[in-house]
């Protein structure tokens, strides 16, 4: 493989479909924080304003089937500091256990190669540096 295994299984074409959020996106408070200071809102707001409840937790409302965030042009509104889920595409837990996970995230993200298998994109998840935001 080469120098940067992560290029080879994945290039983000700004689609927008890992915006959907099929489990919801869920937020931790230092998340909503950072995005509350960002658009320049109490918290107390931001939350009236995009967090509903879960059985899993807080999570950023869902608008016509997609993020709240999300602007025309696949742009996300609060991308500089997107919650770690967000950051975390496509190496999520269940994509990174199971094949058939990896398959099954390749019929909805144009950005994963179709060609890749599930070796080279745990070399590739291995290989990439996502920290979780120190606090």
């Amino acid at each position: 493989m080469s120098a940067n295994p992560e290029s080879l299984v994945f290039q983000c074409q700004q689609c927008g479909d890992c915006c959907v959020g099929r489990g919801g996106i869920l937020v931790r408070p230092d998340e909503v924080e950072a995005m509350a200071a960002l658009l320049v809102l109490p918290e107390a707001e931001f939350c009236r304003r995009f967090v509903e409840a879960s059985a899993l937790g807080p999570r950023l409302t869902v608008a016509d089937g997609v993020c709240v965030f999300l602007m025309p042009g696949s742009l996300c509104r609060v991308h500089p500091v997107k919650p770690f889920i967000c950051r975390q595409w496509p190496f999520l837990p269940a994509i990174l256990m199971d094949p058939d996970e990896l398959d099954n995230a390749k019929t909805a993200c144009p950005g994963l190669n179709p060609d890749c298998n599930h070796k080279d994109f745990l070399e590739a998840a291995l290989g990439r540096v996502v920290k979780e935001p120190e606090g």
